[in-house]
């Protein structure tokens, strides 16, 4: 009979590929005294740290960290994207008056309705 030893470290390594799997740029901070008494784990979405949404996942265990990043991961993704830059705002406007052509009122309205990080 033969014993296959598993070392904690590849336990570890299969238990955070496994749970992380399909997620881009993830960061883990275990309990400390600086970050407080939970594991926390991070991620961007879209993993873009410039117009990215700050994700933070936070639990007793990281298993259940990963879970609450996961949950809020779903959330940014099913968000309405929220226009950041000069150019963003530009091609958005320049697509409503394409749709509004023959309607000022409505555009007024639609401008006013664009999602504009403050």
């Amino acid at each position: 009979m033969q014993i296959e030893t598993v070392s904690k470290a590849q336990i570890a390594q299969d238990f955070i590929t496994t749970a992380i799997a399909g997620i881009d740029g993830v960061s883990f901070y275990p309990p400390s005294t600086t970050f407080g008494s939970v594991w926390s784990a991070n991620a961007y979405w879209p993993n873009d740290l410039l117009k990215g949404a700050r994700c933070e996942g936070r639990g007793e265990t990281l298993e259940e960290a990963i879970a609450d990043l996961r949950v809020k991961l779903d959330a940014a993704k099913n968000a309405a994207p929220v226009l950041k830059t000069a150019a963003e705002c530009k091609e958005a406007v320049l697509n409503l008056i394409r749709e509004h052509d023959a309607a000022p009122a409505s555009f007024r309205d639609a401008v006013d309705a664009l999602p504009v990080k403050g």
